[in-house]
């Protein structure tokens, strides 16, 4: 895909991207991330075990290690950074082959927190200072359901 985009000389640069798009974009070759953010080795496990293709998917994995799932409870065991852990999410990883599920884990947050803030989910897209009032938003609304009036374009540049 890359070598068709460079021949015809395509490339995807957005002024914006929604928080939603971001979780879209491939998680491998990913254009935010700077070089020798991959390692084929390392990598190899999220892809093939653990089904990993777009950038939520890193996410949901990267998730598995985060203060807030330490919580003991009755059902689910308390997560511990090590090859053997018994917690729920550490068990369903090792039953889809992954050796050590809190090193996948860890390489996903790696890869993530290496993406620059442009493309980052974590980073709030800065403010275009285009967005309509909430004034005219509302006057907006109010002419779409009259059918009559005039509608302000909302020149906000997310895409």
């Amino acid at each position: 895909m890359l070598k068709i985009a460079k021949k015809y000389n395509v490339s995807f640069a957005p002024i914006k991207l929604s928080k939603n798009l971001k979780k879209q974009l491939p998680a491998w070759c990913h254009l935010g991330a700077p070089p020798k953010t991959y390692n084929k080795q390392r990598d190899t496990c999220l892809q093939n075990n653990h089904k990993a293709q777009k950038i939520k998917h890193l996410i949901k994995i990267s998730k598995k290690i985060s203060p807030n799932n330490n919580e003991t409870t009755n059902d689910n065991k308390k997560h511990y950074p090590r090859r053997n852990c018994a917690c729920k999410y550490c068990i369903k990883d090792r039953m889809k082959g992954c050796e050590n599920p809190h090193k996948c884990a860890t390489i996903a947050k790696e890869i993530l927190n290496k993406i620059n803030p442009k493309l980052n989910t974590k980073m709030k897209p800065k403010k275009d200072g285009l967005s309509l009032t909430h004034n005219r938003k509302e006057k907006n609304q109010q002419a779409h359901e009259r059918r009559r009036g005039e509608i302000i374009f909302d020149p906000t540049i997310t895409t």
